[in-house]
């Protein structure tokens, strides 16, 4: 079996995964400003507090795992996420990369642009792949995902140069790749990326394709068909997501329906993408972003039984959430290449 390591600094046999949330964010907040503006995160341990309690929560609905798919750029720090994850019975995986949606910073800009001036440039795949082999920042802590993103901006300069960064550093390791998107369009083009840079797509995961305008399943269907498993996170009902997309609580749940019924439920996971503290909307008003259920429980108490009473069966409800992580995260047994 696969040993993968944990934020608590172990590592865990494969087989003890079981039911696995696989994108979902612990803290979703932005460091620097929150350095220079502390009062856009509020009280560090309060914070630290809240997470604690919903992992808790979420463990007593069944959650054996959760993957932390925060990453530089949206806050990850290393040290936040050990003592959650000491403080827990749940799972906690981390994961690397870099999250941008158009440039990536400036010093990796201007390492590029005189990369062939210094000995060794140290580039992101450089990054990446030594949180994969050493540890995080120093932690000890390993990363078990590489994650990327390509959003309204599509395949800009710096996504296509993360993009890539994050192929060469999972064909160096043999790390699963994870990646965001706003819908399964800027899924095909990551494919397309990854396949010009020799990644096996069965190896890779494409996120947020619950995102996919229209209400068919001809575009993700096409990313499993290329081998690609997908992921349909975006069921935490919030008042912020309903105001801007009408109808997509009920569309979310026929397309996972349709795709069972097509037999797709072995290239598919579910999940929330549910961050416990989140610094993106303004303290007074996150409330909105939440949904009356507590943080990484909603596919339990809500989800699973109305799509068991829509014809999933418990089997593929058992092969989406406990098989396929498995599957996924065994996937790095298969070496580099």
């Amino acid at each position: 079996m696969t040993s993968i390591p944990t934020a608590r600094g172990d590592a865990i046999d494969s087989s003890e995964l079981g039911f696995t949330l696989m994108t979902e964010t612990l803290f979703c907040v932005s460091t620097e400003i929150n350095a220079n503006w502390p009062d856009t995160l509020g009280d560090e341990e309060e914070c630290i507090g809240v997470v604690i309690e919903a992992l808790k929560t979420a463990k007593k609905h069944g959650v054996n795992t959760l993957v932390d798919r925060s990453i530089p750029g949206i806050g990850r720090d290393i040290r936040r996420t050990r003592r959650v994850a000491e403080a827990v019975p749940v799972n906690v995986i981390v994961t690397t990369g870099f999250y941008t949606w158009r440039d990536i910073p400036f010093l990796f800009q201007f390492r590029e642009q005189y990369k062939k001036v210094f000995k060794h440039p140290y580039g992101m795949d450089y990054y990446f792949q030594r949180d994969i082999e050493e540890g995080v920042s120093g932690s000890g802590i390993r990363a078990a995902l590489l994650k990327c993103c390509t959003d309204h901006y599509g395949v800009t300069e710096g996504v296509d140069h993360v993009l890539r960064a994050v192929a060469r550093a999972h064909r160096r390791t043999g790390v699963p790749i994870a990646t965001h998107t706003n819908g399964a369009k800027a899924g095909l083009e990551q494919q397309r990326v990854f396949r010009e840079e020799g990644v096996d797509l069965s190896r890779v995961c494409i996120a947020h394709v619950d995102l996919t305008p229209g209400s068919g399943v001809e575009e993700i269907e096409s990313i499993i068909k290329a081998g690609s498993t997908v992921s349909l996170d975006m069921m935490a009902e919030s008042a912020l997501f309903e105001s801007n997309r009408p109808g997509f609580a009920q569309s979310r749940i026929d397309r996972i329906v349709e795709l069972c019924a097509r037999g797709y439920s072995s290239q598919m996971f579910l999940s929330h993408d549910m961050p416990a503290v989140v610094d993106l909307v303004p303290p007074e008003d996150r409330h909105l972003i939440y949904s009356k259920y507590a943080p990484w429980t909603e596919i339990s108490l809500s989800l699973i039984p109305t799509l068991l009473a829509r014809g999933v069966t418990q089997a593929q409800i058992d092969q989406i959430m406990i098989d396929n992580p498995r599957r996924f995260f065994e996937s790095r047994d298969r070496g580099a290449y």
